[in-house]
């Protein structure tokens, strides 16, 4: 009973499982920064982590990002923000390899509930041939 409760949650069509793990290891990264420098005595001032970082708000952001059909459409108020967007694409597209952008088939989170589900399966036949 529980696992199917649990799945439903994970079904909720606001909570996204990729782009919660996407900030989960982000904010570890984070962390693990903030631990190297204090390590080395402190050579950067440590930022604000409450103005760096807002969890409510980068997911509310994901979510409008994501159901937008472009993300020019959000940047026509401003041609500045524009220039400065067409800027950093530019730049990441000619960093990184063509294909890197390409859809991948399966999510992480797609192919790990696949598993449980056969996983299941496999054990619930098992039982019954007990």
């Amino acid at each position: 009973m529980l696992p199917e409760i649990e799945l439903e949650k994970l079904q909720n069509k606001d909570f996204d499982l990729d782009a919660a793990h996407s900030f989960c290891q982000w904010q570890c990264c984070l962390q693990m920064g903030l631990y190297l420098n204090q390590l080395l005595c402190t050579p950067l001032s440590e930022p604000d982590l409450s103005r760096l970082y807002n969890g409510t708000l980068v997911h509310r952001l994901y979510q409008e990002l994501k159901s937008t059909p472009s993300v020019e459409n959000l940047f026509s108020l401003s041609p500045k923000i524009t220039q400065l967007y067409q800027a950093l694409l530019n730049t990441v597209e000619s960093t990184v390899s063509p294909d890197f952008f390409q859809k991948m088939t399966k999510t992480k989170s797609e192919s790990c509930k696949k598993k449980k589900v056969s996983n299941k399966k496999k054990r619930a036949i098992s039982l019954k041939t007990l």
